[in-house]
């Protein structure tokens, strides 16, 4: 009997150490700037909104950041004082909002006259991003992706135009996802190579048939007033090339949560 009422004892003890040890979630006032510790080690930091029986609302900037109750090691109200870190924290979970620039220096060089649409892309991180005093995404960080749209200039009518899109992120060997999206098109040469020519009025009609549908039928038509003019395009117009080693400045098109070593 003394042995089993021993061992109720130290269970008891355990548990007791145990609830002890349990963050003290209600004990913090909503609205403080908090730190709270998940797990697995990351380190949420921002302003508490709410808090239920199952989950607690932090705002951390772009977004708010629901943890579970049964999910938090620590949680902390962060003041001007006391800089030190919780122990149990590893990494900074850092939210990037959607509109995030992203200065990229291209590796891969396309064009629309030879790239084909899902040809891979890649590009470099020349800036790093920087938040809160924290750099968040180093330079020499990857971003890749695919050209998502590639239309080469026509004659008459068309001008060439390339799209990129960069599905992810890469960090250290750690990859986020991107929703970030680049284009060009190419500069209208309307002006420059059209070519003025006098024509009878019955050529109006062979404008129409070389131009071809509706657009033709009205070069056509105002090429058959009499003894007058007609504008004619007689070349194809520029295509759009961006070589390696070009600069672009891209958005993340999504929200990323980064983890920043501690």
């Amino acid at each position: 009997m003394k042995s089993v009422a021993s061992l109720i004892a130290v269970a008891s003890l355990v548990f007791a150490a145990a609830c002890n040890r349990e963050p003290k979630v209600d004990e913090v006032p909503v609205g403080s700037d908090v730190q709270l510790t998940r797990a697995n080690g990351a380190l949420v930091e921002g302003k508490l909104l709410e808090r239920d029986a199952k989950n607690v609302k932090v705002d951390v900037g772009p977004a708010t950041k629901s943890v579970s109750r049964d999910d938090i090691a620590d949680i902390r109200v962060k003041t001007d004082t006391d800089s030190a870190l919780p122990k149990a924290a590893k990494f900074r979970e850092i939210m990037l909002p959607a509109d995030t620039k992203l200065v990229v220096r291209l590796d891969t060089a396309v064009d629309s006259e030879t790239s084909r649409v899902e040809t891979p892309v890649r590009g470099e991180i020349t800036e790093a991003v920087v938040h809160d005093g924290v750099t968040v995404i180093p330079a020499g960080s990857t971003v890749s992706g695919v050209v998502s749209h590639a239309e080469p200039s026509g004659r008459v009518q068309g001008r060439a135009s390339l799209s990129l899109a960069f599905d992810e992120l890469t960090i250290d060997s750690t990859h986020y996802p991107l929703s970030a999206h680049y284009a060009r098109t190419a500069p209208s040469t309307k002006a420059k190579d059209a070519k003025t020519i006098g024509i009878p009025a019955a050529g109006g009609a062979v404008i129409g048939a070389i131009v071809g549908g509706k657009k033709g039928a009205a070069i056509g038509a105002a090429a058959g007033g009499g003894a007058g003019t007609a504008v004619v395009l007689t070349t194809s117009g520029k295509e759009v090339a961006i070589g390696q080693g070009t600069l672009l400045t891209i958005e993340a098109g999504r929200t990323i949560t980064v983890r920043v070593p501690l």
